[in-house]
């Protein structure tokens, strides 16, 4: 064998060698078929994981640490955001107020079905709602923190929930419900609908499992509540007919 033909395999596999190195110095070049998402959709994704990272990690992280989280970079991120502040309150958008659902206000107030049945009904779908991992995580990181979102939601549900259930119950009872009373009764519509979030608290938040399923609970706790409901004034009967 001549001695070219020898040298020929060391050759080649000294160039595959080269290539190879090559490569490694070289960075890595996105895709040239990588898809730029359309404004609003990107929005909407930054959001999401926002989401996810409040949820995991509380709201202490600074701009720069959230778009390295997001997978983009702070100059980016204020192109769809002023600033973390407005972020946050798209996330409490997202994650508080587009999941309400309208049957909500008007089941608590229909009074074509029981005050107990309405309870029930409506615990069992705010619930299935609210009681996941993120969202509670979400809400308590957002108290401790002090940024908003938790404040604002207990506002919400004491004007479309806690005010509402305590003007029903009364009424189922015949109780008057006036400003003599009023802050009573929303404290006790407030023991009810803290009893049942604690139990979401306990599994979602603090990783414990309770005894029971959530649906039996919400029965429990919403027939034990009725049945202590305080009747300090009854109404009259002229009045009753006046309110239905």
């Amino acid at each position: 064998m001549k001695k070219s033909d020898k040298q020929k395999p060391l050759a080649r596999k000294l160039k595959g060698k080269k290539a190879a190195a090559k490569r490694m110095r070289s960075p890595s070049r996105p895709s040239q078929t990588t898809t730029r998402l359309p404004f609003e959709e990107r929005r909407r994704l930054i959001v999401k994981k926002a989401a996810e990272f409040f949820a995991e990690s509380g709201f202490s992280a600074t701009t720069r640490e959230l778009a390295e989280h997001l997978g983009t970079t702070q100059p980016l991120m204020y192109k769809y955001f002023k600033g973390k502040e407005q972020l946050i309150d798209e996330v409490y958008r997202s994650v508080f107020l587009d999941v309400w659902s309208d049957h909500w206000d008007e089941l608590l107030v229909d009074r074509t079905q029981s005050i107990e049945a309405r309870l029930i009904e409506f615990y069992i779908s705010y619930t299935d709602i609210i009681m996941n991992r993120g969202w509670m995580r979400m809400y308590l990181f957002a108290g401790l923190k002090n940024v908003g979102i938790t404040s604002s939601y207990i506002k919400l549900v004491e004007e479309r929930v806690i005010r509402r259930i305590a003007i029903e119950v009364c009424f189922a009872r015949e109780v008057v419900f006036d400003s003599s009373n009023e802050a009573r009764y929303l404290e006790i519509a407030w023991a009810l609908q803290g009893s049942i979030f604690y139990y979401g608290v306990r599994k979602h938040a603090y990783g414990l499992d309770p005894h029971v399923d959530k649906n039996s609970l919400i029965r429990d706790t919403v027939h034990i509540f009725l049945g202590s409901w305080p009747c300090d004034r009854k109404l009259s009967s002229s009045a009753l007919e006046v309110v239905s």
